[in-house]
């Protein structure tokens, strides 16, 4: 069930299926400790992996991006889109939308940047769990014509735009074939239709998703283990590098406003994580080795939390991108903090 249910998440930099073993190893059972919080809900993988664990999971994320997430798959737990759904996703649409208008050719070709105006535009006359299906399959439609999700890349989405293919990088010809990208934008929206579905399900929980500031949300909030996976600092922002998706779903210019988990020290920014989930009995933290070493991370939980342990995993964030030497160096660290 696990591998299927991650079909429907974005393929979004950043998430942590990989480490979802090594993640819940620390975490009781939800018999033992039945409420799952997930402060920064990302990509999805952690809450839709405690989901279907059978946790009632409450997540939170500042980002529309991600909140599109949870709420086609967390909060929602037996709609599904169907291929009528996706038929009216078609449906012309007054003029050119700003995906044609202001993102194409540069970031999307031409024909899909239409299909990308129409799909929004009748995704937004949608309620309920279908509305956010359908925003999800926007997300996924749009990652899916970037290469290896690279928002820089313009040169192959001009190849693309032209059918310039003698021209492509040869590994990504055969890629761009077996997404359906040159066919008619159906094919590749159904293929990504059937993948939602597949991680739509019930646990027999009301699970709940937030969005806003991460220390409002955990002054305010219940549960029994609270998992943090900030922006780690010293390293690009996700509102910058992620900033064309996130004008997609706005239909306009994003300002990007620092972020103070990528900016500030762990040291300055971390303690007030802790501070506003002092109520919740177990920690888990996921963070970066670029600005805080293992022993740091520790000493710094260690502050707030009696009982404190860690470990630091090999593990490249941005494995398409990364370069050697970030290859051999990139570690994640995962410290667990108990109240005793």
């Amino acid at each position: 069930m696990a591998l299927r249910i991650f079909q429907a998440l974005p393929a979004y930099f950043g998430g942590k299926r990989r480490l979802l073993a090594s993640i819940f190893r620390h975490v009781p059972s939800p018999s033992e400790a039945p409420v799952f919080i997930d402060a920064f809900l990302g990509g999805g993988s952690v809450s839709l992996y405690a989901k279907a664990r059978g946790y009632q999971v409450r997540c939170n994320d500042v980002a529309e991006r991600s909140v599109i997430v949870g709420r086609a798959l967390i909060e929602n737990d037996r709609y599904t889109l169907e291929y009528d759904d996706l038929v009216r996703l078609f449906m012309w649409t007054e003029g050119p939308g700003y995906a044609e208008k202001c993102l194409a050719p540069d970031v999307f070709p031409t024909r899909h940047a239409r299909f990308l105006d129409a799909a929004l535009a009748n995704a937004r006359k949608l309620e309920g769990p279908k509305r956010w299906l359908a925003f999800l399959l926007v997300v996924k439609y749009a990652l899916g014509l970037r290469p290896m999700g690279n928002w820089g890349a313009k040169t192959i989405i001009h190849q693309m735009e032209d059918g310039d293919y003698e021209a492509m990088n040869p590994n990504y010809v055969k890629d761009v074939f077996a997404r359906k990208i040159p066919y008619h934008p159906i094919g590749l929206a159904n293929k990504i239709r059937e993948s939602i579905n597949r991680g739509v399900f019930a646990n027999g929980q009301e699970n709940s998703v937030h969005q806003g500031d991460v220390f409002e949300f955990l002054a305010g909030v219940e549960g029994d283990v609270a998992y943090f996976d900030p922006p780690y600092a010293s390293t690009q922002s996700y509102e910058r590098s992620s900033r064309p998706l996130d004008e997609l779903l706005t239909g306009a210019p994003v300002d990007v406003s620092p972020n103070p988990f990528s900016t500030e020290s762990p040291e300055k920014i971390l303690p007030k994580l802790f501070e506003a989930a002092a109520h919740i009995p177990l920690w888990i933290i996921s963070y970066g080795n670029k600005a805080i070493d293992l022993n740091g991370l520790i000493d710094l939980v260690r502050k707030h939390r009696p009982n404190v342990t860690g470990e630091e995993i090999h593990h490249v964030h941005c494995t398409g991108l990364a370069s050697v030497e970030s290859r051999q160096k990139n570690r994640e660290l995962l410290v667990v903090g108990r109240e005793k």
